[in-house]
């Protein structure tokens, strides 16, 4: 994967995780007012914990992207 692309990953994880955040009260004030509140906020925790992941891992890929390039382990 190029700089570029990985650059691209992270820059979507951040918004996938900030829109979720929110997004997360935002639904429980508008749209989604009749669904259980456990359950609406046990969805939107399972996005925001799979942005959170997304995030780690590029950045993971991204540092090591790095290391490659400078020869460090």
């Amino acid at each position: 994967m190029n700089q570029r692309a990985r650059r691209a990953r992270v820059i979507a994880a951040w918004i996938l995780l900030a829109g979720s955040i929110i997004g997360w009260p935002l639904s429980m004030l508008t749209v989604a007012q009749d669904e259980p509140p456990f359950v609406l906020s046990l969805s939107w925790l399972a996005i925001i914990l799979a942005a959170a992941e997304l995030l780690t891992t590029s950045q993971v890929h991204e540092e090591q992207g790095e290391d490659k390039k400078t020869g460090h382990p």
